[in-house]
């Protein structure tokens, strides 16, 4: 994986032994274990988790925020539009909290 050294390739063995992604066998080699279900709403990004939601949650305030500035909806029109974007950005919320408890273990 083209770690700057053998002690920080250790160092992810480790933490990925920790929170229960890879186990260690008894001739010491390493073996992936599937994913946990909690671990599905999330993807890699650059070395960072990224909660899916999150994605859909940028692109629906993008397109929101592009349509009224482009066309000028009324005012029931970007109400309606804020409020269908909220839960997006609430589940964003809760999903990296659920994150960084699995993380925690």
């Amino acid at each position: 994986m083209n770690y700057s050294s053998p002690g920080k390739a250790q160092r992810v063995l480790s933490r990925l032994e920790r929170i229960g992604l890879v186990e260690r066998t008894f001739s010491n080699e390493y073996v992936a274990k599937d994913l946990p279900p909690q671990l599905g709403m999330y993807i890699v990004f650059k070395g960072y988790i990224v909660p899916r939601i999150f994605i859909y949650a940028i692109y629906a305030t993008t397109i929101s925020i592009v349509f009224t500035v482009l066309t000028k909806p009324p005012l029931h029109l970007i109400i309606l539009l804020i409020v269908l974007i909220i839960p997006y950005w609430i589940e964003t919320i809760n999903v990296i909290r659920i994150l960084k408890k699995f993380l925690k273990k």
